[in-house]
Parts: structure tokens; sequence; C-alpha cells
């Protein structure tokens, strides 16, 4: 993953965390999405891949989303 590619997820996380700790009524609505773009973003590397999946599936259990 280039550079570029690194500060999106980072970003991402951090957008993760914060919708959880501020819980807005849009809340699992706005984590679903973020969760399908790191899905996109790390969809191309495998080794980011295999790093993140167990990442998303805490978040998604974190939201109760369920995609």
């Amino acid at each position: 993953m280039d550079y570029a590619g690194t500060r999106e997820l980072v970003r991402l996380r951090y957008e993760l965390r914060r919708l959880l700790a501020e819980r807005p009524a849009s809340a699992d609505a706005d984590a679903r999405a973020v969760i399908r773009r790191i899905e996109d973003l790390v969809a191309l590397d495998a080794d980011e891949a295999a790093v993140v999946v167990p990442e998303l599936a805490r978040w998604q259990v974190s939201f109760a989303v369920a995609l």
C-alpha cells in the first residue's frame, strides 16, 4: 500500500473511533460506509487485508453492523 493509501486508512480508523465515541444518530450507517471504504482500500493488498479484516470484524460487532 502506498503512502496515500496508508494515510487514508489511518483517517478512516480515526473516523470509526469518533463515530463509536460520539454515537450520532447516523453512526451505524456512517460506520457501514467507512467499513466498506476500508474494505475497498485494502482489497488490492493481501498483506494489509490480512491485518485489517479481523479489525473490521471487531468494528462491525462494536456497531452491531450487519453487512
